[in-house]
């Protein structure tokens, strides 16, 4: 081989080297990546917050394994316990099972979607049994995984009740664009939903109006706070003053028992500032 040559071989391969070390470096796991890291769960109520990127597959496979991520529970008393995944980030799944003296799986329960695209479960966990819970990335792009919070607390068979207020509202004079702000509260771990129409009577002819969906989480006892940006479909832009929502229905859901659909939902009269 000619000295030309040599030196083009040991370039390119210097090139490639080079383009070796380019790039974002991968997440590290985190540390209940595995069954054997598992995160115990101590008293109930718990609630525990992660970053699951950089997860890896793990775990059985009658639910979801993708970028997968473990809790254990082991009940001092037996109880019906809820696990959900309300607040997290990513499109999860929710398997729990437990293991034989033998080290065989016993699927308990898996969910997948139940507070819109947080999963959430529902079981008799005996006293003493030891319980895993594998939390899983669904249908996720790229490493998988995202910001987390998992839930778990006794079933309580309190009759749900929630509410969704408006505390007001913005236009940007430029623009065009009302946000509106509220908040929802709750006395159990649900979904809230609405639909409404904001209309506003311009110079006593013209209407500026839009239509809009609102769905939030809600936490017993944490009011969330929650804003909608909208925009006029009349081609008439929103101004300063007085504008009516008119409220079509709304509806709440625990997830399992509990389910509400209200029709009279009252109008409201807000002041766009």
């Amino acid at each position: 081989m000619s000295r030309l040559a040599r030196c083009s071989v040991a370039a390119i391969v210097m090139i490639l080297v080079a383009g070796m070390g380019v790039g974002t470096a991968a997440a590290a796991p985190p540390s209940n990546d595995t069954e054997a890291g598992a995160i115990a769960i101590g008293s109930l109520p718990f609630t525990h917050s992660m970053d699951t990127v950089g997860a890896t597959a793990d775990g059985p496979g009658f639910c979801s394994s993708r970028a997968s991520v473990f809790y254990t529970l082991t009940p001092p008393t037996t109880s019906r316990v809820q696990v959900d995944l309300i607040g997290s980030e990513y499109d999860t799944t929710l398997g729990v099972y437990t293991r034989t003296a033998g080290g065989s799986v016993q699927r308990i329960t898996c969910n997948d979607d139940r507070f819109g695209l947080a999963s959430g479960v529902r079981f008799r966990a005996e006293a003493g049994l030891k319980y895993f819970l594998m939390v899983s990335d669904c249908c996720g792009g790229g490493s998988g995984g995202g910001p987390l919070v998992l839930t778990a607390a006794k079933v309580t068979n309190v009759e749900l009740e929630y509410a969704i207020q408006v505390t007001g509202g913005s236009t940007d004079p430029v623009s065009g664009l009302t946000t509106l702000t509220g908040i929802t509260t709750c006395n159990e771990r649900s979904a809230v939903y609405r639909e409404a129409t904001l209309r506003q009577l311009r110079e006593g002819i013209f209407i500026a109006r839009a239509f809009f969906s609102f769905f939030a989480t809600c936490t017993p006892d944490s009011p969330v706070e929650w804003s909608l940006e909208l925009d006029t479909d009349t081609g008439i832009a929103f101004g300063l003053g007085p504008a009516l929502l008119r409220n079509w229905y709304e509806s709440a859901w625990d997830g399992w028992r509990d389910y509400t659909y209200t029709y009279d939902v009252p109008d409201v009269t807000i002041t766009l500032q």
